[in-house]
């Protein structure tokens, strides 16, 4: 299993991006802190490249994230794009309340937020 770590020096503390290679093949890439205007472009950099790098299914792990804004939430769609045009599965993993009610708000939660299967279906 591979980990790395990187931070900005212009946003420590407001940006944690790691990933490691599960043996499944799967590459987890890990997004904590603060996910906005000024933190966005490098979380895209970062994952875009965790994409390129190998060649299996590309979770995007959101435990970790504190805070999203709208810059952030358009940085999740383009490094899903970019997964989709690279032919790699992309799915989000463990958003937390916060950043599923602002993809809510959005209609993102449609495209990235997966029901579970024991819930019934809203009327």
């Amino acid at each position: 299993m591979m980990v790395t770590r990187v931070a900005d020096a212009g946003v420590e503390g407001q940006l944690e991006l790691s990933h490691r290679v599960l043996p499944t093949g799967e590459a987890v890439a890990g997004i904590g802190g603060e996910l906005d205007f000024a933190t966005a472009e490098m979380a895209v950099r970062y994952v875009s490249h965790v994409i390129d790098e190998h060649p299996g299914p590309v979770v995007v792990d959101l435990a970790a994230l504190r805070f999203c804004d709208a810059q952030g939430l358009s940085a999740i769609v383009r490094m899903a794009g970019y997964a989709e045009r690279a032919g790699r599965p992309f799915r989000l993993a463990s958003p937390g309340p916060s950043v599923v009610k602002i993809m809510q708000i959005t209609g993102l939660d449609r495209r990235f937020l997966m029901r579970p299967a024991s819930c019934p279906a809203d009327s």
